[in-house]
């Protein structure tokens, strides 16, 4: 007789309920468990995931990826049995297709240990392109009690090193359903960029032209038409289609004000996320001061050239671009870039 594998689902949260009861509605679909990490919310996603009937867990609210990965696969391994441990984003989804796939019941009945790697799938505006991510994405195991080892506060991988078989699945998607926002991708890579420059001591011109700034840029990822047979569970997913969110603000804004108030806005007057009004927005937040782009001209036309040309930058090609970024990589650092 089969031993039952039990599917629980893992996701950390941090003010998430613009998509938070879509998200976990999908997940519970396939998750016998759906264990929520809170991370400091202070909208109400903990209310949204009790109703919703998760379990939760404390992360408190220092920002670390590798303690909170940690913790909610320990809090997954007192739920005993044999498990199927999936670690999610609270924007995320895996295609509607793992109803029909054979690769679905190949995961529960896999040896403990086995991992497999899932294609990301990033939905842009709109929802009838996406993107393909380069690299699979790790993010499930059968749990072997392998230990959790990553220790980074940031981009850190999801689940253990397993001690079994790599498996890379070719039907069951990951979609990724952040750029259907895309003021809210602008917030978290300015935030992004200011956390690595502080707490990694990055160099500005790096920081610059890895993240998004102003536009949507898919960096030469392969564009494909939206399957529909990714999003055949989720109908709601047309409200997505177009949201209006300019004016909008997000926590990853006021965590900026805060390294400003710490460090003073001259400590940032490299990196490029000046072209938010941090003084009015604060204002709408209630909290009232002054925060001028510290800039200088040149700086602001490091940033501007850096916007327009950012794809070809990071990928450095053609041939010219990949001289200026050998050039970069040899004098800016001199210049404090």
């Amino acid at each position: 007789m089969a031993i039952k594998t039990t599917v629980i689902c893992i996701v950390p949260v941090k003010n998430e309920s613009w998509i938070l009861p879509d998200t976990i509605a999908g997940m519970q679909m396939w998750a016998d468990h759906v264990i929520v990490g809170d991370n400091g919310s202070s909208d109400n996603s903990v209310a949204i995931a009790r109703e919703a009937g998760c379990s939760i867990i404390d992360l408190g609210v220092a920002f670390d990826e590798g303690r909170r990965r940690e913790r909610l696969i320990s809090a997954a391994r007192q739920i005993p049995g044999r498990r199927l441990i999936i670690s999610m984003d609270a924007d995320e989804l895996l295609s509607a297709n793992w109803r029909t796939s054979r690769e679905w019941p190949m995961m529960a009945d896999a040896a403990p240990g086995t991992r497999f790697n899932f294609e990301l799938i990033e939905f842009l505006p709109g929802i009838t392109q996406a993107s393909i991510g380069r690299y699979p994405v790790p993010l499930a195991f059968v749990d072997d009690d392998s230990a959790y080892h990553d220790v980074s506060l940031i981009h850190t991988q999801r689940i253990p090193a397993a001690s079994g078989p790599v498996v890379t699945l070719n039907e069951i998607k990951l979609l990724h359903l952040l750029a259907l926002d895309p003021q809210r991708v602008f917030s978290k890579h300015r935030w992004y960029k200011c956390f690595e420059f502080i707490e990694h001591g990055l160099r500005p011109w790096d920081i610059c032209v890895r993240y998004q700034d102003t536009r949507l840029k898919t960096y030469d990822y392969p564009l494909v038409p939206v399957d529909p047979s990714w999003m055949t569970a989720y109908p709601w997913l047309d409200k997505y289609r177009s949201l209006a969110t300019r004016d909008a603000f997000y926590w990853w804004d006021e965590e900026l004000l805060n390294y400003f108030d710490r460090y003073g806005v001259e400590t940032f007057r490299k990196i490029n996320i000046w072209d938010v009004d941090w003084t009015s927005l604060s204002r709408k937040l209630g909290r009232p001061s002054l925060y001028r782009d510290p800039r200088n001209v040149l700086e602001i036309m490091m940033h501007k050239l850096i916007e327009r040309y950012r794809e070809q930058l990071k990928l450095g090609r053609p041939l010219p671009f990949r001289v200026v970024k050998l050039l970069a990589r040899a004098v800016l650092p001199h210049l404090g870039w």
